[in-house]
């Protein structure tokens, strides 16, 4: 009787255990999660750290062209001497792809050829008063080099 009883268990074992696998194989396979489109994803951000030195470069620059009595921009002249305009509120976003309207132009080459080079795929830009580092094909702003209107 003992050894019956082993068996119809080991048996009714068998029975829930098969039935429980094809239960879970039953089910259908939750497809993956789908993917935000492109335009809506995040940027990859690259932390980028401008070096003190550039800054200081940046900021030498600008003053060097006032006291010779140019005023490139962003600066504007006032009486005999330049300065900065008055500080507004940016236009950009830090990691943010530039907004449509917003303008960013090349700053002069003689600031160019005192920075460091910037990372391939961006390039240094001017947007307002400030010098910035941008994506070539996404247009987001990676990092701030200086703010002008802080002179």
């Amino acid at each position: 009787m003992r050894i019956l009883s082993k068996v119809v268990f080991g048996g009714v074992a068998c029975v829930v255990l098969a039935a429980a696998a094809m239960a879970q194989q039953a089910k259908p396979a939750a497809a993956p999660p789908a993917s935000p489109p492109a335009s809506q994803r995040p940027l990859p951000t690259l932390n980028i750290t401008v070096p003190q030195r550039d800054r200081d470069a940046a900021l030498a620059y600008y003053r060097d062209e006032a006291a010779a009595g140019r005023c490139p921009a962003p600066l504007v002249r006032s009486g005999k001497s330049c300065g900065a305009p008055p500080a507004g509120s940016r236009a950009w976003k830090m990691d943010q792809p530039l907004p449509e309207g917003v303008k960013a132009e090349a700053p002069p080459p003689a600031l160019i050829g005192k920075l460091a080079a910037s990372p391939a795929g961006y390039q240094y830009a001017r947007i307002g008063t400030d010098i910035v580092i941008i994506g070539v094909g996404t247009r987001a702003v990676a990092a701030l080099v200086v703010d002008l209107s802080k002179m």
